[in-house]
């Protein structure tokens, strides 16, 4: 351990917390103090005072290897940017879905891997790289690097959809019943929600999430947060999230620190339970959306292997044309008005609890201009081809890797 000057960062904490800063040999300032948060940010709350034992704060400001800044720039109209974590080694995966996503990864230590990675990015283009390790553990310099580029170079997308390479989004169902829906809302996260006090905090060294005693130390669960294979925001609050990082002690559970401890620190982020609208479950996902006497909820249905996110793009598909050969059906029979209906919890906000009632998504008709099916022939028709009143669609692959204030969560 030695002792070093303080950059400019340190040097703005040091004078808000009256300490000498530590930097160990994996790049971390790590301190153990009192301190009262001072930010001057009217998006940013400040916290109370808060023992900091053997925190670690990361100098992230990671610059990209591979930044293809001008992908969301050649959009006119971007309605959502769907990030999908993903490994450099699944070369496979991203072939499956190459033509509806971007790809987000760090660095790697093999240089026939990175000889590949490069080829990739030029026959495709479609490859953002940080140069960050890319390990398990950091999985959440993969998430904020994502921030970052978003912040920088996304802002004109209307919403971020965040998955994992081993689920699919019906993008279908996002565009007709979703979009509708979120229209005009802004500062949101439609998630499957981790409410306080549910989630235990794993203390024993030989499990997988094991967490040190000195990190959350007196929690015994987790405050809220999102599972992260599928998280939806609105774009606006992308930019805060990103700043929040800065002011956050560096946490490597990556849903905890991306989707609970970084927007914990945003004002009026309300919280949209998914609930009852996604599987991870590859069998009922497929039997449930290829289910044709009944409407399939899912938004999100779980894959593992390539060939299962192929049949469940190609599930969706069928059941999309299903969907619109019923409504020419209805339409030649009806007059219809593609109006929206029962918007559940628009124009307020109703706080959490574990035993309220979800209720299902709302029917909803609306009109379409040349709707392409983009998942025939073998599911790689770009999702960007298919037009809903004019509007296009993104969509971006990313890496593997006791709240206080009263806070709202919203059903959808």
């Amino acid at each position: 351990m030695r002792k070093s000057p303080c950059t400019k960062l340190q040097c703005l904490y040091s004078t808000i917390i009256k300490t000498d800063w530590e930097q160990n040999s994996n790049n971390n300032i790590l301190l153990s103090v009192h301190y009262t948060s001072t930010v001057n940010h009217p998006n940013i709350i400040t916290p109370h005072v808060i023992d900091l034992h053997r925190l670690t704060w990361t100098r992230y400001n990671a610059h990209f290897l591979l930044p293809n800044p001008q992908l969301c720039k050649s959009v006119t109209n971007l309605l959502a940017l769907v990030i999908v974590h993903t490994a450099p080694s699944h070369f496979e995966r991203r072939d499956v879905m190459r033509q509806t996503i971007l790809f987000l990864l760090g660095a790697v230590f093999d240089n026939a891997t990175q000889i590949k990675i490069q080829d990739e990015f030029i026959k495709y283009g479609d490859l953002i790289q940080g140069n960050f390790v890319d390990a398990y553990r950091n999985l959440t310099h993969k998430g904020v690097m994502g921030y970052k580029w978003i912040s920088e170079n996304c802002m004109n997308a209307k919403m971020i959809v965040k998955v994992d390479d081993d689920v699919v989004v019906d993008t279908y169902k996002l565009l007709k019943e979703y979009v509708p829906k979120l229209s005009g809302r802004t500062r949101y996260i439609l998630c499957n929600h981790i409410a306080p006090g549910t989630m235990l905090i794993i203390r024993e060294k030989k499990n997988k999430w094991y967490v040190d005693s000195d990190l959350f130390r007196g929690y015994k669960f987790y405050p809220r947060y999102c599972s992260g294979f599928g998280v939806i925001m609105s774009t606006d609050i992308i930019p805060f999230i990103y700043r929040a990082a800065y002011l956050t002690p560096f946490f490597w559970v990556d849903d905890v620190y991306l989707y609970g401890m970084l927007p914990s620190k945003i004002k009026d982020i309300a919280y949209i339970s998914l609930a009852g609208n996604f599987s991870l479950n590859f069998k009922k996902s497929l039997d449930c959306i290829d289910n044709i006497t009944q409407k399939c909820p899912f938004l999100i249905s779980g894959g593992g292997k390539p060939e299962d996110v192929v049949q469940l793009w190609d599930a969706m598909g069928r059941a999309h044309e299903r969907t619109l050969t019923m409504e020419h059906i209805s339409a030649n029979n009806t007059t219809g008005n593609g109006e929206i209906h029962n918007m559940s919890g628009e124009g307020e906000s109703t706080t959490y609890s574990d035993t309220r009632e979800i209720p299902q998504y709302a029917n909803i008709n609306i009109k379409k201009e040349g709707v392409k099916p983009a998942l025939n022939d073998g599911a790689k028709a770009a999702v960007n081809e298919t037009k809903v009143t004019k509007t296009k669609i993104i969509s971006t692959h990313t890496l593997e890797s006791d709240s206080r204030k009263k806070e709202t969560t919203n059903t959808i």
